[in-house]
């Protein structure tokens, strides 16, 4: 539910209420994670989604109901294993032979659950545990470490942290890119004509000034995402140094494979440790040439970076697709 909280936030602030789905159990083969969520607006506006296309249709009729009387249904999608129990009641809706369990509930403008999700749109890491027992379905459980029965917690971290070097083209379209999949980002370039609000809109910080001065200012750790784009001799290897150095999560540049071999060079002259963590050149594989497909091949990089993904096409692979861990729980 906290990747849509602007969304959310928008209707509830207006005094609006809206209904949200959030898968809170998965098992088997499912084609997406835990906590995934699509909410209902007014008007019978959607957004977001949890199976692609599966079961969406079924938990819009749902949500019209909850909309209606307010009152919180657990929904259950797959195919079960013994259809004569007579506690099952799967409803046989994906088709990649998973189960998921979700949980539809309204969300009013008084609700305590907007709080908690104006936290998440700030930034703020924060958490939400919520009761899935039938009788207290939906409600929100305040002391989960003493509570009883079964609950489903959602959490989310403070945002990451990806600073783009070189305020170049293909920068503006890293940042928007980035900043799209949740990182607050901050652009760094010695050049004010460049670093402008009107070409980098979706930048969290545009700071004007030597990049590795601004770097050893700025908190680093293994959540950062480091992209050196800017092709300057001047600065680009002792910005790795230091973004390597200082354990930065995802280190990559951009340039040829001769100017990364000049880099190493400077960089093994510096003393760099953990060379091998430097993405360079940087991307993916994907034939990208314009700003925009770059911007996708970098991104993608560091998302498989950060999943210890290898980053190859998933046709003729074997094994789940999807890495996210199951959260709901029982107290």
């Amino acid at each position: 539910m906290f990747e849509l909280a602007p969304r959310l936030l928008a209707v509830l602030d207006g005094g609006g209420p809206v209904v949200v789905a959030t898968a809170v159990a998965m098992s088997g083969s499912a084609p997406s994670g835990v906590g995934t969520s699509m909410a209902v607006l007014p008007g019978g506006q959607v957004v977001g989604t949890i199976s692609g296309g599966c079961v969406e249709g079924s938990l819009f009729v749902t949500a019209e109901q909850v909309l209606a009387d307010g009152v919180p249904v657990l929904e259950r999608f797959g195919f079960d294993d013994d259809p004569d129990d007579p506690d099952a009641v799967w409803a046989p809706a994906l088709r990649c032979g998973g189960r998921v369990e979700v949980l539809v509930r309204r969300i009013d403008p008084a609700d305590p659950v907007v709080e908690v999700l104006r936290r998440a749109s700030s930034g703020v890491p924060t958490s939400l545990t919520v009761s899935l027992e039938p009788d207290t379905l939906g409600a929100v459980v305040t002391a989960p470490d003493g509570c009883r029965g079964r609950v489903f917690v959602e959490r989310t971290d403070a945002r990451p942290r990806c600073i783009v070097v070189g305020a170049v083209e293909f920068a503006v379209a890293v940042t928007n890119a980035a900043a799209v999949l949740g990182h607050a980002v901050t652009v760094v370039d010695p050049r004010p004509v460049f670093l402008t609000d009107e070409r980098f809109p979706a930048a969290d910080e545009r700071i004007v000034g030597w990049p590795t001065r601004v770097l050893e200012g700025l908190p680093i750790d293994a959540s950062t995402v480091v992209v050196v784009l800017s092709h300057d001799e001047r600065f680009d290897a002792a910005v790795i140094d230091l973004a390597l150095r200082r354990g930065a999560g995802y280190v990559g540049a951009m340039g040829s494979r001769a100017t990364h071999e000049r880099r190493t060079a400077e960089l093994r002259a510096l003393g760099t440790p953990d060379l091998g963590r430097l993405r360079s050149p940087i991307g993916l594989d994907i034939g990208a040439e314009t700003p925009a497909e770059m911007a996708v091949a970098i991104m993608a990089e560091v998302i498989a970076v950060r999943r210890g993904a290898g980053g190859g096409a998933l046709a003729g692979g074997e094994g789940p697709i999807h890495r996210r861990a199951v959260a709901a729980a029982s107290g």
